[in-house]
């Protein structure tokens, strides 16, 4: 029981967390999840949570959600998540150990993207390519790395994507990745669907007032905050992923990266 109650209390934080800044919620909840569940249940738990955490965010901020840019992202998304499937399943040939490569280049995107100078001038438009080569990426990473949210978010900021926009259209993004994602790890990984249980019940109904709790402080956020916290939230992802997650499991070897892994 006192288990059920850490990862609710997890998933209530950390979606207000994400309702706030956009991005973050995911990645410590997975970390959470990861040390009471066994690896299958907490990528499928986590992927159901998620569809709720973003349902939810898109719903409450539904009028600012960029509809345009959901369609050129699920352009690259669907065939991401083809070849997502194939790499998902080639791992599972070859063994865990490649995982720390996909974070290692994972980690230094994040960072790279977060921190390269943007043009002298500044693009308030996406060009026609940049959200549909994000979604072949994220559908490839989605089944392979686990959550997205620091990987697409650097595309978000470089366009101005900004508080009740940037939220409500990568939420957008996320929630049909997670949508996808779901079939393709029952079929592709054979997950026990009747272990997922309670657990992600209780999960998913504390992130519905998590979201709502962390809208009402969005609106005290002001663009410049905003910046500076989806800043320090990326930076803190990217160098999660890279050290932890990439260098110090390919050091540590493939017994460790198991049993202690926490997924981005």
């Amino acid at each position: 029981m006192w288990v059920i109650a850490i990862l609710a209390i997890a998933a209530l934080l950390t979606s207000m967390l994400s309702a706030i800044i956009g991005m973050g919620g995911g990645i410590m909840l997975l970390a959470v999840m990861f040390c009471f569940l066994d690896h299958s249940e907490t990528i499928a738990s986590h992927a159901s949570v998620q569809l709720a955490s973003n349902g939810t965010r898109i719903l409450v901020y539904l009028r600012d959600v960029d509809w345009r840019t959901l369609g050129r992202y699920c352009l690259g998304m669907v065939p991401g998540m083809v070849i997502g499937g194939l790499v998902l399943w080639r791992i599972g040939q070859v063994g865990p150990e490649t995982e720390p490569y996909f974070k290692i280049v994972v980690g230094i995107y994040v960072l790279i993207a977060t921190y390269l100078p943007k043009p002298k001038k500044e693009i308030h438009h996406s060009t026609w390519w940049d959200f549909p080569g994000i979604g072949l990426v994220a559908g490839v990473s989605a089944l392979t790395i686990g959550a997205i949210g620091p990987l697409i978010a650097p595309i978000f900021a470089r366009r101005e994507f900004v508080k009740e926009r940037l939220i409500a259209t990568k939420a957008t993004c996320q929630m049909a990745t997670h949508f996808a994602k779901l079939p393709t790890l029952l079929l592709v990984s054979k997950m026990q669907v009747a272990n997922l249980g309670a657990i992600t019940l209780v999960m998913i109904a504390m992130v519905i007032p998590g979201t709502l709790m962390g809208k009402r402080v969005q609106k005290h956020v002001t663009p410049e905050r905003f910046k500076f916290l989806f800043k320090a939230a990326l930076t803190l992802a990217g160098l999660k992923v890279l050290i932890y997650d990439g260098l110090y499991m390919l050091v540590s070897g493939p017994a460790s990266a198991t049993s202690a892994e926490i997924s981005l």
